[in-house]
């Protein structure tokens, strides 16, 4: 296991040690000012169209060990199957080969953040060695390029869509777009700029619909401080990644949590 660990480059930023969603965002906003352009990238479906027979390959070309190859083919062998919707075809495919061929693994696995990783483990040192991509990183399924030339990230996608067909994932067509960096990305839940970032505003809004139902849960009687209290403490830290403190403010100076005695 350690192997496949040493493979992964530095820039992958998914359920690893030391990496997650903010040093992600740091390390992007870092880029933001060097570069003029950022074009960012979704795999279509990504978790349900991981290919079994692909997948099993690239297991058994990092990993010799004959019990840890077997216990990987009953993981993968004994998960739900995720019917293709719709029917994808593939370079070299017949009718039914989108029938034939097993594919997806369940989002919510440990084992499934692993394999995620190593799948498109490939993907990336091909960005990174054959395209020459100096400031690229991935975060699960969405991948973002950063450059001077927007002539350059074109070029870029098209050889990104050719080399996705070989792992039979495609690009999600409306979530790959090129922007200009200092009007703002979406960027893992934040909106980033070269000197600062914000929360996205879908963010924000759920958290407030989410704290209104607390409350009303609470003033009923229905939770306890601590089934929800560990939620709004995690959404604070996420927010506390951008400046949000007017928000936040706006956020808890409106919010009164009240139990009737009795």
């Amino acid at each position: 296991m350690a192997t496949c660990c040493q493979l992964i480059i530095f820039d992958n930023y998914a359920c690893r040690k030391g990496k997650g969603v903010h040093q992600a965002v740091a390390r992007y906003q870092c880029w933001a000012n060097r570069y003029a352009y950022a074009l960012k990238l979704d795999i279509a479906r990504y978790f349900p169209s991981i290919d079994h027979a692909i997948l099993k390959q690239q297991i058994a070309h990092h990993l010799k060990d004959p019990d840890v190859l077997w216990l990987f083919d009953v993981i993968l062998d004994h998960s739900p199957a995720f019917p293709p919707e719709p029917l994808v075809y593939f370079p070299g495919d017949d009718l039914l080969t989108p029938l034939e061929r097993r594919t997806g693994i369940p989002i919510g696995n440990l084992t499934s953040q692993f394999l995620a990783n190593l799948y498109l483990d490939g993907f990336d040192h091909f960005a990174k060695e054959m395209l020459g991509v100096k400031a690229y990183l991935r975060y699960v399924d969405d991948a973002v390029l950063l450059s001077n030339s927007k002539a350059e990230l074109h070029g870029w996608r098209q050889a990104i869509e050719e080399k996705l067909l070989e792992l039979r994932l495609r690009l999600h067509p409306r979530k790959v777009n090129i922007f200009q960096v200092y009007e703002g990305v979406d960027v893992l839940g934040y909106r980033v700029f070269p000197a600062h970032r914000l929360l996205r505003n879908d963010n924000g809004h759920r958290f407030v619909r989410r704290l209104r139902g607390f409350t009303q849960a609470w003033r009923d009687g229905r939770v306890e401080w601590g089934d929800f209290n560990p939620g709004v403490q995690s959404w604070i830290g996420h927010a506390s990644q951008a400046d949000t403190l007017g928000l936040r403010q706006r956020i808890f100076d409106t919010t009164v949590f009240t139990r009737e005695e009795g």
